[in-house]
């Protein structure tokens, strides 16, 4: 599917980039003072457009990776796999977007812990954009492929200088990263219920080869790409109530070795969601797919998320690195908007109430997700 933006002028731009930066404030308690986005670069035109989605939908309200999804144009939640599949020979065409806003590493105490003689990174933000497809081989049975687009900035590291501490500026780590596909077998259905197994792979085909403003190479951590073969498994359900909705999905992923030698760690994702059917011209709930008669507006889903995320422990040549592995939990409050029987739209934006890092690592402040997607 292709996604058209347009500039509508700088002035309208900056705007948009003043209300991101007062979402940040309100949601911290605080002003920041970071450098904003360079304006006039396609993916920035992309996000401005997803943002500005999310802005009118939703109210003010990882290590660094993003979590992953598969966007199957289902109603209802939106990080969340539902255990429903597509139809047989049903098509869906999707982007969308994560943010992450870190607490970055001070300069000053990346100095201490370079003195130290400790590898520690510091990064700014990470941004994710995703291509997505789904496939129904049968009415029980899809299938389907996920490509994103990653881009970690402003990447700092403490540095061992003749025995003096610095922080020195690595730049930004951009560029396409893995292929994943993924299966999705539903092998339980009642009129309510639906349960499902995932399984899929990850698959090496990211870039490895970024490199710093020095010339050398980021380390895997930080590379778009991890050069190494993920399968990942696990479960998926939904079960509704008339308006209400309840999913729940759980997926573990073994991170083989890849790039610099280097193992990323086993990935446990879990994720609940409550959703309600707060508008349908029709006045039913499905969180299925829907075959009532054309409407422009579809129906308005609002969901409450917990999206969990466990990571092990970075190993480089067979050695854990301390500095690595978390457990993450976000609250997410978000939206989905059906249009025209085909589109959706989905915003969410993402809290951690548990952030739990090993050694020194840069905590996420909060995650805006966006998207959209169109069934055929």
């Amino acid at each position: 599917m292709a996604i058209h933006a347009c500039v509508r002028g700088k002035l309208q731009l900056l705007a948009v980039n003043d209300l991101l930066h007062t979402i940040h404030a309100r949601v911290r308690g605080k002003l920041i003072n970071k450098r904003v986005f360079p304006m006039f670069n396609i993916k920035n035109i992309l996000i401005t457009g997803l943002y500005f989605v999310s802005l009118l939908y939703v109210p003010i309200t990882m290590a660094d990776h993003a979590s992953p999804s598969f966007e199957t144009g289902a109603a209802g939640a939106i990080m969340t796999i539902p255990g429903a599949t597509l139809s047989k020979g049903e098509m869906v065409f999707g982007f969308g977007v994560q943010f992450i806003e870190f607490d970055d590493i001070a300069d000053a105490k990346l100095e201490n812990l370079g003195t130290a003689d400790e590898d520690v990174h510091s990064v700014d933000r990470l941004l994710s954009l995703t291509a997505n497809f789904a496939y129904g081989i049968t009415d029980d049975f899809t299938v389907g492929a996920s490509l994103p687009y990653i881009e970690r900035n402003d990447i700092r590291e403490a540095h061992n200088d003749m025995g003096t501490g610095a922080a020195e500026f690595a730049g930004d780590a951009k560029g396409i990263g893995d292929l994943s596909l993924f299966g999705q077998y539903r092998f339980y259905r009642n009129h309510n219920l639906d349960i499902a197994m995932l399984a899929g792979v990850k698959l090496p085909t990211g870039d490895t080869r970024e490199r710093e403003v020095e010339g050398t190479l980021f380390e895997s951590e930080q590379q778009p790409g991890t050069g190494s073969v993920n399968p990942f498994f696990g479960l998926a359900m939904n079960h509704n109530w008339g308006r209400t909705g309840f999913s729940a999905n759980v997926l573990y992923t073994f991170a083989g070795e890849g790039a610099q030698q280097t193992g990323l760690g086993n990935i446990f994702n879990y994720n609940l969601a409550l959703s309600y059917r707060a508008y349908s011209p029709v006045g039913g709930h499905n969180h299925h797919h829907h075959n009532h008669a054309f409407n422009i507006l579809d129906y308005i889903d609002v969901a409450l998320e917990l999206n969990g995320d466990v990571r092990q422990r970075v190993e480089i040549a067979g050695v854990e690195e301390e500095h690595s592995g978390r457990h993450i939990l976000f609250v997410s409050p978000g939206i989905r908007i059906g249009l025209g029987h085909r589109w959706s739209l989905f915003s969410s934006i993402g809290l951690p109430v548990i952030n739990n890092h090993n050694g020194q690592q840069s905590e996420p402040e909060y995650r805006v997700i966006g998207g959209l997607s169109v069934t055929f």
